[in-house]
C-alpha cells in the first residue's frame, strides 16, 4: 500500500476541496439553503470522479483519505442535524440517485458510517429499541447502505409509501456492491417488498431513469432465488415512464418477405467492450437474410464496429425518449434484437413498448428481462437447462457461444510468472458487483485455513469513490491483497498473468474473464448453479478441455477445489501445461463447425419464420430446428 500523504492536487481534485471547504463554511455559517445547493454539487462532482486509484490523486495514506471523508461526514452532519435544514424534492431525488456515494462518504470517514444520525433522530424508547416517524426513517435510509442498515430501519422501509420506497430501492441498487450477510438479507427483504413498488406515481426525470437502470440491473448480482421477480415490478415503471414520455407501442404487422429489416438496439457497440467479444461474430451472419440496422447512442459506439451492419444509425446527444422511439418507428422493423438488456437507462423504455412483430433478446447482460413485450430469450446450447429463470419462450440454439478477440490481445506478448515471495497468488478478476458475501466468506475461509500464505489479486473494475470504498473494506479482511486499479486491457493482462490461479465469483460467473485467464495459461475454479448467469464459466472451460472437476456445484466443493490447488502444486502446474499446450485462441475465437458460420443467422431465421407457430405453442423451451408441440 502506498504511504505518500497529498501534496498538490491536480485540477479536478482543486474543485472537489473547493467544494468541500464551501460545504463546510455554509454549514458551520448556517447557511442551510446555500448548503443544500452545495451538498448536492459535491456529491456529484465525486460520484463522477473516475480516479483509477480513489478520489485523491495522488494516492494518499489511509489517514488522510479518512480526514478528507470525514470533513464532508461532518458538514454534511451539520447540515442533516438542524432543524431548519431542508432539502427539496428535486435535491432529495438527486441525492437517492448517487445515494451510493453519499454510504461511502459516511463509510470512509471516521464515522464508520451514519448510526450518529439515528441517534439524534429517533426517540430512545425505556428498553433502548429506537421509534422514528415514516418521515424519519426515509430521512435516515439515505445515507445507510444495506450492510450497514439496521433492523429499525429495515422494517420500516418496506411500510414506506410506495414513491419513498422506490427512490430508496434505486438508490440501493444502484450500489454494485453489497459484501456482508446483513447487507444480502436486507436485499432480500426490498425484494419481497416489490411489487408495492407498482403503486409508486413519482414523476419519471433523469435521475429516476439512472436509478431504474441501475436497479434494474444490479439486481440480477443478488445472491437471492426470487431476485428476477423485482424487474417484474420495475418493468411497470418502465412502461409509465415511456408512456408520460410520449414512447407508445407502434409495430407493424407480422409478414414474411425476403429480406426482414431487422434492428439490432445495441446499448453497447464498442470494438473490445465485452458486448462486441461475446456477439460480433453472431451480428455479422444476421446480414444474409436480413438488412441489418444497428441503432446505437454515440457514447457507446466506435465506428469499425460499423462493418456488421447495412446501417447505423448513431443517436446523438441527450435524445428525448420520444425522438429515440421516432426512430425505431421510421426503420419500420420486422425484428428487433436486443444483445443486452440493462446496461443503458434507454433501452428498457423501448423494450417495455412493442415496435416490431418479433423482439428477442439475447443474454449479453445474463440475465432474463421478465417483459411481455419480449417475445423470446435466445440462448445458446446447454443454457436451456436455466429456462425456469424467464418470464418469455425461451429458444435454445445448436451451438455453443463464440467470442471475437481483443483489439489489444497479444497474449505472446505476456510473460507469466509472479514475484518470487512464496505466497501463492489468487486472482479474482471479477468486477466488484459479483463479489457476494458468500464467495468473500469463502475466500477468508481459504486464508484462513491454508497452510501456505496467499495473496489475493481483486481486478474489480473499481475506480474513484467506488475504488476507495472496496479498498478500505477489502484491507482488513485479507493479510495480504492488492485491489488493482482499472487498466488498458494489455497492462491488465500483464497483471492477471502474474497470478498462479483464478477464482471466478458466484452466484453471478464470468465469460469473458475466464477466456482471459484461458488464454494466459491460468486454472481457474468456477461454479455453476441452477440459473443461466453462472453458466458461461463452466461453458468456456469446457471449450478449452478443462477437467470438469473444476466447475463445482456447492460452496463445499468450491472450497475443496481450490485448496486442492493451492496445496498441489504439481496438479495447477499440471493444469497451466495443459493450458499452454493447447490452441485456446484457436478454440475461443475459431467456429467449431463448418456449420456454425451460419447458425445464428439460421437460428433467428427459423424464429421469424415459425414465429406464428411457436406464439400458439403451450412450451416455454423450445429448440432451434425440431418440431413445434402444440
Amino acid at each position: 500500500m502506498s504511504s505518500q500523504p497529498v501534496p498538490d492536487a491536480p485540477p479536478a481534485q482543486t474543485n472537489g476541496l473547493v467544494l468541500v471547504s464551501q460545504l463546510e463554511r455554509a454549514a458551520y455559517t448556517q447557511q442551510w439553503s446555500q448548503g443544500a445547493e452545495l451538498l448536492v454539487q459535491l456529491i456529484d462532482f465525486l460520484a463522477a470522479i473516475r480516479g483509477r486509484i480513489g478520489v485523491l490523486s495522488p494516492r494518499p495514506t489511509p489517514e488522510a483519505r479518512r480526514g478528507f471523508y470525514t470533513r464532508i461526514a461532518a458538514a454534511v452532519t451539520c447540515l442533516v442535524n438542524s432543524p431548519h435544514f431542508l432539502l427539496t424534492e428535486s435535491q432529495f431525488a438527486a441525492l437517492c440517485g448517487r445515494k451510493a456515494t453519499l454510504e461511502a462518504i459516511f463509510e470512509l470517514s471516521g464515522f464508520a458510517g451514519p448510526a450518529h444520525l439515528m441517534r439524534f433522530h429517533a426517540k430512545t424508547a425505556p428498553d433502548g429499541s429506537l421509534t422514528m416517524t415514516g418521515q424519519q426513517a426515509f430521512f435516515l435510509s439515505l445515507f445507510y447502505s444495506l450492510d450497514q442498515l439496521p433492523p429499525e430501519l429495515t422494517h420500516a422501509v418496506v411500510q414506506l409509501p410506495p414513491d419513498w420506497q422506490l427512490m430508496l430501492t434505486m438508490g440501493w441498487l444502484t450500489s454494485p456492491f453489497v459484501h456482508s450477510a446483513t447487507g444480502e438479507a436486507n436485499r432480500r427483504l426490498l425484494f419481497a417488498a416489490h411489487e408495492r413498488l407498482r403503486q409508486a406515481t413519482m414523476s419519471p426525470n433523469s435521475t429516476a431513469l439512472l436509478g431504474l437502470s441501475s436497479a434494474w440491473m444490479h439486481c440480477s448480482y443478488a445472491d437471492s432465488p426470487d431476485k428476477h421477480a423485482l424487474k417484474a415490478s420495475l418493468n411497470t415503471i418502465w412502461r409509465r415512464i415511456g408512456e408520460v414520455n410520449g414512447v407508445r407501442s407502434r409495430s407493424r404487422a407480422y409478414r414474411k418477405t425476403d429480406k426482414p429489416v431487422l434492428v439490432v438496439v445495441a446499448e453497447r457497440m464498442r470494438c473490445g467492450h465485452a458486448m462486441h467479444r461475446s456477439y460480433a461474430s453472431s451480428i455479422e451472419q444476421l446480414r444474409a437474410r436480413f438488412k441489418v440496422i444497428c441503432l446505437v447512442h454515440e457514447d457507446y459506439y466506435t465506428e469499425d464496429t460499423s462493418v456488421l451492419f447495412d446501417e447505423v444509425v448513431v443517436l446523438r446527444g441527450i435524445t428525448a425518449l420520444s425522438a429515440m422511439a421516432a426512430q425505431l418507428v421510421r426503420l419500420q422493423p420486422d425484428v428487433i434484437y436486443y444483445p443486452s438488456l440493462g446496461m443503458s437507462e434507454w433501452t428498457p423504455v423501448m423494450a417495455a413498448q412493442r415496435f416490431a412483430p418479433i423482439q428477442f433478446m439475447t443474454l449479453g447482460h445474463p440475465a432474463p428481462a421478465m417483459m411481455d413485450t419480449i417475445d423470446y430469450s435466445l440462448v445458446q446450447a446447454g443454457h436451456g437447462e436455466a429456462a425456469h429463470e424467464f418470464g418469455m419462450k425461451v429458444l435454445e440454439r445448436t451451438a455453443a457461444g463464440t467470442f471475437t478477440p481483443h483489439e489489444e490481445l497479444d497474449v505472446s506478448k505476456i510473460v507469466r510468472g509472479h514475484a518470487d515471495d512464496g505466497k501463492v497468488h489468487i486472482a479474482i478478476n471479477s468486477s466488484q458487483m459479483k463479489l457476494s458475501p458468500r464467495f468473500l466468506a469463502l475466500c477468508e475461509r481459504l486464508e484462513r485455513e491454508s497452510r501456505r500464505p496467499l495473496h489475493f489479486h481483486f481486478f474489480a473494475s473499481a475506480s474513484g469513490i467506488s475504488y476507495d470504498q472496496v479498498e478500505a473494506l477489502l484491507v482488513p479482511r485479507f493479510r495480504h491483497m492488492t485491489l488493482h486499479p482499472p487498466r488498458p486491457y494489455g497492462q491488465f493482462l500483464e497483471h492477471l498473468a502474474q497470478c498462479d490461479l483464478a477464482l471466478a465469483a458466484f452466484p453471478f460467473g464470468n465469460t469473458n474473464s475466464t477466456v482471459d485467464t484461458c488464454l494466459l495459461g491460468i486454472p481457474t475454479v468456477a461454479y455453476v448453479a441452477n440459473e443461466v448467469l453462472s453458466i458461461g464459466d463452466r461453458d468456456v472451460l469446457r471449450m478449452v478441455g478443462m477437467p470438469d472437476w473444476l466447475v463445482s456445484t456447492t460452496d463445499e466443493d468450491y472450497f475443496q477445489v481450490a485448496m486442492r490447488l493451492i496445496d498441489e502444486d504439481s496438479t495447477r502446474e499440471g493444469l497451466a501445461e495443459q493450458l499452454r499446450a493447447t490452441d485456446v485462441s484457436g478454440r475461443v475465437f475459431a467456429l467449431p463447425r463448418e456449420e456454425d458460420k451460419t447458425e445464428f443467422g439460421d437460428a433467428v431465421w427459423w424464429m421469424y419464420e415459425n414465429h406464428e407457430a411457436l406464439q400458439r405453442s403451450s412450451a416455454h423451451l423450445l429448440k432451434i430446428g425440431e418440431p413445434i408441440p402444440s
